[in-house]
């Protein structure tokens, strides 16, 4: 037997490599061709930068063990930042040299250091060849890597943060405008003509109407859209989520009658930061804190107490003074997990009975959405971009989802499809919607006549009061003195405070057309006040805008696809 095997070792090894690569191939799918869909690894890209799944794991967890309490959007966000600042980085080039490092190290002991009291000379005061001789010690390796781990991290974005401050500079030119806002004082008038007091002197033809429609016959275009019926799936803490939390309350208490100090158990256990709690009346804390405190004597230890958010326990401390330990009923990933296979146990249901069965069948409601446009998604999800995408390719009895949003998770299928439609000059009702748009368009041009008109008169020597004394159609205001241009900002706008700005005493500007009115405006008095120390603030206000809006701008990623509702997170 053995000796028919060895003979026919190629043959049979020849089988097995085959039979495996065909497995590999029909089975587990190899995807030569590339027409298969690979799954998805990566739960984000941010401008281009994949972040693994496995990254964003690893990063949350270590972000849930630097703080309490700490939720999922919160690590998210945290995360995307970490990247754009690495991004930023490495696209300026931005290195640390060993060297400077070093000098800073040298330089600037840790604070813990530099408060001991080893490190201290007879005078009390910091003893700096003390701490030089602690750099060369062996035991000072820990904390040195540590430092120096910190230092690589922290310098490089010290250097970005220099740079992108250097970038929101002003120069005295720019310093100067800006100072003109609060230091120049105007007083002016103007002739006011709102679009429709002319409403009625435009007359549309049929012929002129059609040619506008035919030129603009895509601003008359309604897209198609869609209308989904959706089932909304809760994500709640379950019964064990309350009971872990509720047994590590029990701990606590078990660990405090066995010795333990409470205030140290506590600040391991809560999930909220603040322990201790100093008072001077018993309004200052909540009713169920006052009530809980009334019945306890000092160093007494309450029950577990249910609050809104999970359980707590109270000691009074003393007179004045509670701890407590609060830890939150959370929705743990064991939870989530099973709403997971809840999920897609319905969507195998939808194959097989119906969305609205399947619905029933897991005491769900079904709604439906308004019209959804793919290009302009509007229902709180916290990902319409992928909706959106979802929602093009969606198919009759599909179901795609589920797309997170705010306390749980939606699935959708295709309700209806309401068919793109042009409005018709056939119908009286469209009719009047494209006049009217037409008619909009033309009292501008007519407004910017009517007012150019009004301005040649002004350039000839007409002033502007006898023009409006004749002249019923236009509006007429004077006598605003005294105002900077923030306050003429506020009221007027940009556009017209721009103009204004540029004017000089006597000078009457061009025909301002804004949407809704056109203006002619005559700056009457321009009065400078003097620079004095006060207005240094003006400055230091507008370079501080300029910083913050650059760093939202530079901060700011381009293109963010977000993943996570593929890993149900």
């Amino acid at each position: 037997m053995m000796q028919n095997f060895r003979r026919n070792t190629r043959v049979i090894l020849f089988i097995v490599v085959a039979a495996f690569a065909l497995l590999i191939f029909f089975q587990w799918g190899l995807d030569i061709t590339g027409i298969t869909q690979r799954e998805e690894l990566d739960i984000a890209r941010v401008d281009g930068v994949p972040i693994a799944y496995t990254d964003y794991v690893r990063f949350a967890q270590n972000k849930e063990k630097e703080t309490k309490g700490i939720s999922r959007e919160e690590i998210w966000n945290m995360m995307l930042e970490e990247v754009i600042w690495n991004n930023l980085i490495k696209k300026e080039n931005i290195r640390i040299v060993d060297e400077e490092i070093w000098a800073i190290i040298k330089s600037n002991p840790p604070r813990e250091v530099y408060e001991s009291e080893y490190m201290k000379d007879s005078t009390g005061k910091f003893d700096y060849n003390k701490y030089l001789e602690l750099l060369k010690s062996p035991q000072s390796r820990q904390w040195l890597l540590e430092y120096e781990f910190n230092l690589k991290k922290q310098l490089p974005r010290e250097k970005l943060r220099s740079l992108i401050y250097t970038m929101a500079w002003s120069s005295p030119f720019e310093d100067s405008i800006n100072l003109s806002r609060y230091s120049v004082l105007y007083s002016f008038s103007f002739i006011s003509l709102p679009l429709f007091r002319l409403r009625g002197k435009t007359e549309i033809t049929d012929g002129e109407l059609k040619e506008y429609y035919n030129k603009h016959i895509k601003d008359f275009t309604n897209p198609e859209t869609k209308i989904l019926k959706y089932v909304f799936f809760e994500k709640i803490p379950s019964a064990g989520d309350s009971t872990e939390a509720r047994d590590r309350l029990e701990d606590l208490l078990l660990r405090v009658r066995e010795g333990e100090d409470f205030l140290t158990v506590a600040r391991e256990v809560s999930d909220d930061t603040l322990i201790e709690k100093k008072f001077k009346d018993e309004k200052e804390l909540l009713p169920y804190e006052a009530d809980v405190y009334k019945k306890l004597k000092d160093g007494e230890v309450s029950n577990i107490i249910l609050t809104s958010r999970g359980y707590e326990v109270i000691k009074r401390a003393g007179k004045g003074i509670i701890y407590s330990a609060k830890v939150n009923i959370d929705v743990s990933q064991t939870t989530i997990g099973e709403l997971n296979d809840r999920i897609e146990s319905f969507k195998n249901s939808v194959r097989e009975l119906g969305f609205e069965e399947a619905a029933k069948d897991y005491n769900l409601s079904v709604h439906k959405t308004l019209p959804l446009n793919p290009e302009k998604i509007n229902f709180p999800v916290r990902n319409p971009e992928g909706l959106a995408k979802a929602l093009k390719r969606l198919k009759p009895k599909s179901v795609i989802g589920p797309f997170s949003s705010f306390g749980g998770y939606y699935l959708f299928t295709l309700d209806s499809i309401i068919p793109e439609k042009v409005l018709s000059l056939n119908n009286d009702n469209e009719k009047a919607v494209i006049r009217s748009r037409y008619e909009r368009e033309r009292l501008k041009t007519s407004l910017n006549d009517y007012l150019n008109n009004i301005f040649i008169q002004l350039q000839s020597g007409t002033t502007m009061e006898k023009i409006v004394e004749e002249d019923t159609t236009l509006f007429f205001q004077t006598n605003l003195n005294n105002l900077a241009l923030t306050d003429i900002e506020s009221r007027y706008g940009p556009e017209f405070t721009g103009v204004l700005a540029a004017l000089e005493k006597g000078q009457i500007s061009k025909p301002l057309i804004t949407e809704w009115a056109g203006y002619i405006i005559r700056c009457d008095a321009k009065t400078v006040i003097p620079f004095d120390t006060s207005m240094v603030k003006y400055i230091q206000y507008a370079r501080q805008m300029r910083f913050q809006n650059l760093s939202v701008s530079i901060f700011t990623p381009k293109r963010i696809i977000d993943n996570r509702d593929k890993f149900f997170e």
